[in-house]
């Protein structure tokens, strides 16, 4: 009776194979893959919206700080210390001390010079003026303008103090 049991076998491994490949199984097998899809999908989309989220506040809190940088490396010139400090609200005497304090410049007769350490990075120009006294003598004098770097550099030099320009403080507190 071997040959029963070998012939029972194989039909049972038939019925097996064709319930497996019937439609109603397929579709389910499938429908359960798909569902299993779907869920990965829905925690892929809940994690990617977050992040989302999360980058468009951080985007949002750049945007003041991307505007000043734009506007402060967009300008050619070199420029007075005071309008620097005006942009913070304060006055360039200020600014001067503040930079002296820092260890940035100090001042040489009335010229303001930065420290070797500073120098040689662009921070500053000078330009001389010529200007006359109330008995028509002239003179010239020198005077030190910051570059757009060294605009930039300031203005990191601040930040790590706390100190933003009128711009940023202006849009934080909205």
């Amino acid at each position: 009776k071997p040959c029963s049991l070998q012939t029972s076998c194989r039909e049972y491994f038939l019925e097996v194979e064709k319930k497996w490949n019937s439609p109603e199984a397929v579709v389910a097998r499938a429908l359960v893959f798909a569902n299993h899809q779907l869920e990965l999908a829905k925690q892929q989309n809940k994690v990617l919206t977050e992040k989302n989220l999360s980058q468009e506040k951080l985007i949002e809190e750049m945007k003041p700080k991307a505007t000043y940088h734009d506007l402060v490396l967009s300008a050619g010139n070199a420029i007075p210390i005071t309008t620097i400090a005006k942009d913070y609200g304060k006055s360039g005497r200020w600014l001067n001390s503040y930079l002296h304090e820092c260890g940035v410049q100090y001042k040489q007769g009335e010229v303001w010079l930065l420290y070797q350490k500073y120098a040689d990075k662009g921070y500053v120009k000078s330009r001389t003026y010529t200007v006359s006294d109330d008995c028509g003598n002239t003179s010239a004098k020198p005077h030190t303008l910051w570059t757009q770097k060294g605009r930039l550099f300031i203005y990191e030099l601040l930040k790590e103090d706390g100190i933003l320009p009128l711009i940023e403080r202006e849009n934080n507190e909205k």
